[in-house]
Order: structure tokens, then C-alpha cells, then sequence
């Protein structure tokens, strides 16, 4: 693998962290967030029509604004769903989903529509301003500071969880809603908090690709990064420690196998197929494994 796809591996990394972590969170609480995709797609939106309104604004108040809507639009996505589970018992699961079906052709129409670029023939909104593009720190590779950015958060995101009180309340209230409860914990709080949290990270996430990876929203960036950052997120147990390297993994397979069958010419299905083998390998517990293995032998020497 040479420099390029390295950095690029790394660079995927870094978003799937950000997605997983916005997973993470809502998990902890014990409930599922199934809208990522859509709220990465309204994140990274929002964010490049934000820069290209304000293309004339110094970098550090642009850009700020653009992550505070990205978080903000796609935190009240995840929050709907939490105010229908609360006074209409809908499931949250299947509400987020839906909510990011009925957004996702919204967006796109709206790319295709009035705020799509006039120059050239990709169906994508303008690209932002230079200022504003996270400059690469292993070139020729997309990799930038979101890289950093990202463990950074992990990191942090780890203390919050293990080491705080309220973060410690999260966790006891997703094993146990009733002892949670009983021993006075807000379950609305908690349920509202760590909806918005999973929705705005997810929308960060669709920024930094639009800041730091693609400088544009292009139609249907988003597809396989919700997805995978769930994946990411189940296979490290919800541990944002184990988070950071899921997803450096994650993203090594996505381009060596993305690699493999543009160089082979065996067509993108075979790239899917090797990703979830993968996968399939890596969730799967260890003595399933070493008994699968045993169960071979034992049939090859019998």
C-alpha cells in the first residue's frame, strides 16, 4: 500500500470514529440510532450551504457556524424521535430510520434542484471557499486534522462515559431503566441528552467530510458511512476507546478491498463481500472461532 491510499484508509478512519462515537453514546443509554446516514447527509448539506454563504467570513467564525448548524440540524432529527418515543410510545429505532428515509430524498432533490452548482456536471452543491478546506497533513491523501480531531474525541468521550457521574448515569440507566428509576435518575434527560448527542456528532461527522475530505455535498456522499460507523461501534462493544482502532481497521479494509476489485476488475460486489466476511470474522467471539478451527481438523483427520 503506498503513502496515498495510507493516508486515505486513515482519513475514512477518522469519520467512521465520529460516527461511531455518535453511536456509541445513544447505545449506552440502550436504545439504537438507525438515522446516521440521513444526518450525515443533512450535516454535510448544511455545512457547505453555510460556507458558501458565508465565503467573504474569516475562517475560524465561518467554519464554527457551519459545525454549530451541521450539529444543531441533525441533533433535532435524533431528537423528534426521542419526543415521539416519549409522548407516543413510537420506538426510537424505527423512528430515527424513518425520519432519515424521509430526509435523505429531500436533500438529494434539493442538490439537484436550486442549490445545485453551475459549473460542471456533478450533482453537487458549490464547492467551498480554499480558506476553508482542512489542508491535508499526509499529501497526496485527503488525511487532515479530523484525524486528530477524532481520537481526541474518543478520548474524551471515554472520560465522559467511565468517569463522570453523568455519564455513569447513562450507563446505569441503559442496563436497567426501572433501577435507574428507583434511585431517582432523569430518564428524559438522559433519553434527550444522548439523542442529541448521537444526532449531532453524526451531523459533525458529514461536515468534517465536506470540510476536510470532499469540499462539496455531493449527491449521496453519506452512503456505507452511517452504516459502517455502526459497525465500527458494535464490533468495539460501544467503548470509544476501542472505537479508534475498529475504525482505523474498518477503513483499511474499505479501501484495500475498494482496491482490490477495481485493480482485479471483479466489479464493486466482491468489495461488499469482503468487508462483511471481514467483519463476520471480527464479530465473532473468539472461542467460536478456535471451535470452528477444532471441528475442521478433527473432520480432515478423521
Amino acid at each position: 500500500m503506498n503513502l496515498y491510499y495510507f493516508g486515505q484508509s486513515l482519513n475514512l478512519a477518522s469519520l467512521y470514529m465520529l460516527a461511531a462515537l455518535a453511536d456509541a453514546l445513544i447505545i449506552k443509554s440502550g436504545r439504537f440510532n438507525l438515522g446516521g446516514e440521513g444526518q450525515i447527509y443533512a450535516g454535510g448539506f448544511v455545512c457547505a450551504i453555510t460556507l458558501n454563504l458565508l465565503k467573504n467570513t474569516p475562517f475560524i467564525i465561518a467554519v464554527s457556524l457551519a459545525l454549530l448548524f451541521s450539529f444543531m440540524v441533525s441533533a433535532l432529527m435524533s431528537f423528534l424521535s426521542a419526543l415521539m418515543q416519549r409522548y407516543k410510545k413510537a420506538d426510537f429505532l424505527f423512528t430515527s430510520f424513518l425520519i432519515s428515509l424521509a430526509v435523505i430524498p429531500v436533500i438529494d432533490g434539493l442538490i439537484a434542484g436550486p442549490f445545485r452548482s453551475r459549473e460542471g456536471n456533478l450533482l453537487a452543491t458549490a464547492f467551498i471557499n480554499h480558506k476553508f478546506e482542512f489542508f491535508s497533513i499526509l499529501q497526496p491523501s485527503s488525511l487532515n486534522l479530523t484525524f486528530i480531531f477524532s481520537i481526541l474525541l474518543c478520548l474524551l468521550s471515554a472520560y465522559f462515559i467511565y468517569k463522570t457521574r453523568w455519564g455513569q448515569q447513562i450507563c446505569i440507566y441503559g442496563k436497567s431503566r426501572k433501577f435507574a428509576s428507583y434511585i431517582g435518575y432523569d430518564g428524559n434527560k438522559i433519553e434527550n441528552f444522548s439523542a442529541i448527542i448521537s444526532g449531532g456528532l453524526h451531523g459533525l461527522c458529514g461536515a468534517f467530510a465536506v470540510c476536510g475530505t470532499y469540499y462539496t455535498c455531493h449527491l449521496g456522499f453519506y452512503a456505507g458511512m452511517g452504516w459502517n460507523g455502526l459497525c465500527v461501534c458494535l464490533i468495539a462493544g460501544a467503548n470509544p476507546l476501542f472505537i479508534i482502532p475498529s475504525s482505523i481497521a474498518m477503513g483499511f479494509i474499505k479501501i484495500c478491498s475498494d482496491n482490490y476489485a477495481m485493480y482485479s476488475n471483479a466489479g464493486y460486489d466482491i468489495s461488499s463481500l469482503i468487508q462483511a466476511l471481514i467483519i463476520f470474522i471480527f464479530a465473532m467471539p473468539y472461542e467460536n472461532i478456535f471451535s470452528i478451527f477444532k471441528n475442521l481438523t478433527k473432520r480432515r483427520s478423521a
